[in-house]
């Protein structure tokens, strides 16, 4: 779920007044709350997971095909570690 979506859904929960429900609704919309909203936080902190660009995948896979041709693991480990190192730059 996005994050967007999720503050929605908060939105609309936080609109519904729990004196309309019945208790089992009104103990779960007072546990959806404080849960969406922590999913929101931790969502919001999180680092974007597409780092990984065209040009970067296109790098690697040359490097990774190399190493095959070589037959090196140790080669392959290097490049490896080189494409997380550059892909945080």
């Amino acid at each position: 779920m996005s994050i967007e979506a999720m503050k929605q859904a908060l939105e609309a929960l936080e609109n519904i007044h729990p004196g309309n429900m019945t208790p089992m609704a009104e103990e779960g919309w007072n546990t959806a709350i404080p849960a969406l909203r922590t999913a929101i936080e931790q969502a919001e902190k999180q680092e974007p997971a597409a780092w990984l660009t065209k040009e970067l995948m296109a790098d690697y896979l040359d490097m990774v095909a190399e190493a095959i041709e070589d037959n090196s693991s140790e080669a392959l480990r290097h490049k490896a570690h080189w494409m997380r190192v550059r892909g945080e730059e």
